[in-house]
């Protein structure tokens, strides 16, 4: 299955836009391209921003899905308070998912504070509950 950095590079191709044009859209440097396309993990504000040019879900650009399906993105909803609202579908708890994945309970506090998330966390969060990405940040129908 892809990662970020080749599915990144493989939507550029197929678009035909450099990093230069792509980082001039996404109001980020051209620098921040060409490192996103050498594996630096992304944000999710950013990534949000890639899949709504590229017009792709996040999973498939974070390459958890070979196949993009086509489905109309809506604007996301503040993180955390989506994010929480999920857990709550789900019937799990952020303590569950620190035990579970062993991801540090910072990251939650950080994010009820307004941090941006890194998507491999986003990831490994969509995996444990069995949802999309775009589920987990409100991007989905």
């Amino acid at each position: 299955m892809a990662t970020f950095s080749i599915r990144l590079s493989e939507l550029m191709i197929e678009k035909e836009i450099s990093a230069q044009n792509l980082a001039a859209v996404l109001g980020v440097h051209k620098a921040t391209v060409h490192n996103w396309k050498r594996g630096t993990q992304i944000f999710l504000s950013k990534a949000i921003k890639v899949a709504k040019f590229f017009e792709c879900s996040l999973d498939y650009l974070m390459g958890r899905t070979e196949f993009d399906t086509p489905f109309i993105h809506k604007d996301c909803p503040p993180f955390y308070l989506h994010f929480m609202k999920v857990l709550a579908e789900c019937g799990v708890t952020t303590y569950r998912i620190r035990t579970d994945t062993h991801i540090d309970g910072a990251y939650f506090n950080n994010w009820k504070n307004g941090t941006d998330p890194l998507m491999p966390t986003l990831i490994t969060i969509a995996d444990y509950l069995k949802v999309s990405l775009d589920h987990l940040v409100g991007r989905d129908n």
